[in-house]
């Protein structure tokens, strides 16, 4: 996995370098370095978010097609194909998408395991070094509140019973443990990353929800909506 993530790790080593040289200061370096990296990644977490709120809007015509068809496996299956094509749905594709994060991820656990002792900030004042974990936990907690609170918040406010509270909030809940996990231990500056994506992704969400941001989720399938009301 090192081998197969060093470009990455060197492609992110030379933008943030590049980026410390004008914003003189690692932590505000890496900020902007989470940001730019988040609308690069716009287009593939819109599709992701188009794939969710369509999988949700064609639940109903779903389950009528189960109860129709629950004695023939065989017709169910062709006829939720039929559907999946008709609206646009990839099974697949929300899982693709977040693979293809994944080596961003571990690229930039790489590059702050191995270049955060040289880099430090006066935004996060208790550590010397970035490839120190934060030992106030502040960040890690941070990041997975901000992370909890995104995943409770529906893509829009159509879909906001599609799921029943308790089930969301376990979710959430794991997807919160696992964050934690992985950062209490994890270089600061991965932390420092993870807040700043995080609150980048709150934003997103909020987005989603604007007009603007409802017309981009459901472009060419306004029709799914109408008939989910």
């Amino acid at each position: 996995m090192q081998a197969f993530v060093q470009p990455i790790v060197t492609l992110l080593a030379s933008l943030l370098s590049a980026i410390f040289s004008f914003a003189q200061d690692w932590g505000i370096a890496i900020i902007l370095l989470t940001l730019l990296v988040r609308s690069l990644l716009f287009p593939l977490n819109l599709r992701n978010a188009r794939q969710q709120v369509l999988q949700s809007l064609v639940q109903p015509k779903l389950k009528q097609l189960r109860e129709e068809h629950k004695e023939d496996q065989a017709r169910l299956m062709q006829e939720t194909m039929t559907l999946y094509k008709t609206a646009g749905i990839k099974p697949l594709s929300t899982i693709a998408t977040s693979f293809l994060q994944m080596p961003i991820f571990v690229a930039m656990y790489g590059l702050f395991l191995s270049h955060g002792a040289a880099m430090s900030s006066s935004l996060i004042p208790w550590v010397v070094t970035f490839a120190q974990n934060d030992a106030w936990h502040i960040l890690p907690t941070l990041a997975a509140g901000l992370t909890f609170i995104t995943s409770m918040i529906p893509l829009t406010s159509e879909l906001i019973t599609q799921a029943p509270l308790g089930q969301r909030i376990g979710m959430s809940m794991i997807m919160v443990v696992v964050f934690i996990m992985i950062l209490w231990k994890a270089p600061v500056a991965l932390g420092l990353y993870w807040t700043t994506g995080s609150l980048f992704g709150l934003l997103e969400r909020g987005f989603y929800r604007t007009s603007i941001g409802k017309k981009l989720l459901l472009r060419g399938k306004p029709q799914l909506l109408v008939r989910s009301e």
